[in-house]
């Protein structure tokens, strides 16, 4: 192997692997990760890199992957100790080092092309191309880089001629519609999106294979929001379909708790189970040469599920009294049918029964937190000013909202300062002692759609009486 992404690994493990590299950074830092886990480091950049495509956008996607934002410049050394751990091949600058790994660097042999959707159209080496040159489908990335090879799965733009549509194993969503210069009349550039496709080809044409679709595939689709199994798993409302690549597949079906596991269609994995599904299920699919996928998922089919509100945001007692109603479909019950969540209640359970099973899942509406320590906090914190020192910076959450929104001092019903996270994604709290030592108590707040959100109270140092039986002078 002497590329990364040769070792062509499962995106799920890309995922796994980002989330807990991110964990790791913040705990370690980022000179031991390549030490203790270079492989991770290694496949999970390069599989971000691959499926997102390169250009400045590529760090902010790999600090969502991670969850954490850290430095591009530690990132990458810690990049480039792992390539050296496995005596891969390693540039000085490492994000052309994470390009080329993950198959996206330039070809010294051929003339590079680059696509401006909005148009200007497609050039080779920096000079607009006049016209097509032959009957062929050309792709590029979002930032207009050329794809020569294998495509990744993600949203692509496509130059075709007009008369000869692309097609895939599965409908293409078109995205949008880009604009072609005079001389392209009779072609079309479109974007659309491969990430359920396994190749992509002009009728009747060769086809282009999708990077890491060459494998059995669940096609995951509506998750729960904020229902999961005890052990925290997500809960299915839909059972997923499987994608098989070509070749034989012997395929079995195993619900936890019931008969072993049975031979099922790979055309229909459900037509052999009484419906709807509730439970457990493992799927499993081989070939005769030793290729398996194995997959556990958990499904209530028909459950829908509505939280009022949304998210629960923090008032002053706490977060935001929730209901959450429970809908099912024909043959499914679920008790009971509705919840109601107090501002201390964050998690509570309902039980679901078909076919004579039954399932218990936990309810945990989408809310916000806030840490400042160690432990994060489902109501808004009471620090003192003694505290602000010891505790460094405060971090908060909102599901669906992004990170870096300023955090607002206010003091008196009026707001004296602003807080601005750090790279890291905390909020300096040592940048409030001045404040708060000229104005007393002070509340901090987080503005989302005109509205105040409390995210803690600070008070001043408690005085002192002096002792009349001692000497204070």
């Amino acid at each position: 192997m002497s590329l990364v992404i040769e070792a062509d690994a499962p995106e799920e493990m890309i995922e796994a692997a980002a989330d807990a590299l991110g964990q790791a950074y913040r705990r370690l830092g980022h000179q031991e990760l390549a030490t203790r886990w270079p492989a991770c480091v290694a496949v999970s950049i390069v599989g971000v890199a691959a499926r997102h495509g390169g250009g400045g956008a590529f760090w902010p996607r790999w600090w969502v992957a991670c969850r954490h934002r850290g430095s591009a410049s530690k990132w990458g050394a810690a990049f480039l100790d792992a390539l050296r751990a496995f005596g891969l091949r390693a540039e000085p600058d490492a994000k052309h080092s994470i390009m080329t790994h993950a198959g996206l660097g330039p070809t010294a042999e051929a003339p590079r092309l680059h696509l401006d959707p909005f148009g200007h159209g497609i050039q080779r080496d920096g000079v607009a191309l006049p016209y097509p040159t032959k009957d062929c489908l050309l792709v590029f990335a979002e930032d207009g880089r050329h794809l020569p090879a294998e495509l990744p799965p993600c949203p692509v733009w496509v130059a075709h001629p007009r008369d000869r549509e692309p097609t895939a194993d599965v409908p293409l969503r078109i995205i949008a519609e880009g604009l072609l210069p005079l001389g392209w009349d009779g072609w079309r550039l479109t974007q659309v999106d491969l990430e359920s496709a396994t190749w992509l080809a002009l009728a009747d044409g060769p086809h282009r294979p999708v990077r890491g679709q060459a494998r059995p595939r669940l096609l995951i689709d509506r998750r729960l929001p904020g229902v999961t199994v005890p052990d925290g798993s997500a809960v299915l409302a839909v059972p997923p379909a499987l994608r098989l690549p070509d070749g034989e597949w012997l395929v079995t079906v195993e619900r936890a708790g019931a008969a072993p596991a049975a031979p099922a269609d790979p055309a229909d994995l459900w037509a052999r189970l009484p419906r709807p599904l509730l439970g457990t299920f493992t799927v499993t699919a081989r070939t005769a040469g030793g290729r398996a996928m194995r997959d556990t998922f958990t499904v209530a089919e028909g459950l829908a599920v509505r939280h009022d509100p949304p998210v629960r945001l923090f008032d002053e007692e706490g977060l935001m009294s929730a209901d959450t109603l429970f809908s099912t479909e024909p043959g499914l019950t679920v008790t009971p049918q509705a919840l109601t969540f107090s501002p201390r209640e964050t998690v509570r359970r309902i039980t679901c029964v078909a076919s004579g099973q039954a399932l218990a899942l936990v309810v945990a509406p989408p809310h916000m937190r806030v840490l400042a320590g160690r432990e994060w906090s489902t109501a808004p914190l009471s620090l003192t000013v003694a505290e602000l020192e010891e505790l460094g910076g405060l971090r908060f959450e909102i599901p669906g909202v992004r990170e870096g929104l300023p955090v607002e001092v206010v003091s008196g019903g009026e707001g004296v300062q602003v807080l601005t996270p750090h790279a890291r994604g905390d909020y300096p709290l040592r940048r409030v002692l001045d404040t708060v030592a000229a104005h007393g108590h002070a509340t901090l707040v987080v503005r989302l759609d005109g509205r105040a959100i409390p995210l803690a109270t600070i008070s001043p140092a408690p005085q002192t009486t002096p002792d009349p039986w001692l000497c204070n002078d």
